[in-house]
């Protein structure tokens, strides 16, 4: 483990989620959450969705960290694969994901999703454009 200090990611879907920063450090990133009510399913069981959007989270901070806010990157997700593989059996789950090889305009990740009492949930392999920042803030001009 790093000297990171964990924080709540409070944007977006991430903050609405609940999800948690708790290893962010250079090709490497950790995000937990704490699962309640919105993300379960209908049969009561963590949602597909919300493992996908934990997976999501997880491999795009890996491939964009920088210690200096000002040089940091953004990214966009271009391919996402997630083998859902078993389920969660405790109240928390973890995605620890890694970047494979990066380029100059794209990185490729992969990540696993493990319960607290160390459970594979999932596994998945992904592909990211990297972008400036704040591409994605910006208004569109249609």
């Amino acid at each position: 483990m790093s000297d990171f200090e964990a924080r709540d990611l409070t944007e977006g879907l991430n903050g609405e989620l609940g999800f948690r920063l708790i290893d962010w450090r250079d090709g490497f990133a950790q995000i937990s959450v704490d699962i309640d009510h919105r993300h379960k399913n209908r049969q009561g069981g963590l949602h597909g969705g919300v493992t996908a959007t934990l997976i999501d989270a997880a491999t795009g901070f890996c491939g964009v960290y920088e210690t200096d806010p000002e040089k940091r990157r953004g990214n966009v997700t271009v391919s996402l694969t997630v083998n859902f593989v078993g389920r969660a059996k405790t109240g928390t789950i973890i995605c620890t994901a890694e970047v494979v090889r990066a380029g100059r305009r794209i990185y490729f990740a992969s990540a696993r999703v493990h319960d607290s009492d160390d459970n594979l949930v999932a596994t998945a392999e992904a592909v990211y454009a990297y972008t400036d920042v704040n591409a994605q803030r910006k208004p569109s001009s249609s």
